[in-house]
């Protein structure tokens, strides 16, 4: 490497569509993960949906 290397570009995030991580989280909470992950893999960045969902998921156990 020399003394001006070059970063890497980033990418700018995707957008990401509450409304399909909170469906995500609903399928979670009911217990359904396979429906939760064809939810998220039909977007265009499942990996950003998936992390968004994770503000939705009941984790108190209060069902």
């Amino acid at each position: 490497m020399g003394l001006f290397s070059r970063r890497p570009k980033t990418e700018p995030a995707a957008e990401v569509d509450m409304a399909v991580a909170r469906r995500a989280a609903d399928a979670v909470n009911r217990g359904d993960a396979d429906e939760a992950d064809r939810i998220v893999n039909a977007t265009s960045d499942p990996q950003a949906h998936a992390f968004a969902a994770f503000r939705f998921i009941d984790v108190d156990g209060d069902r």
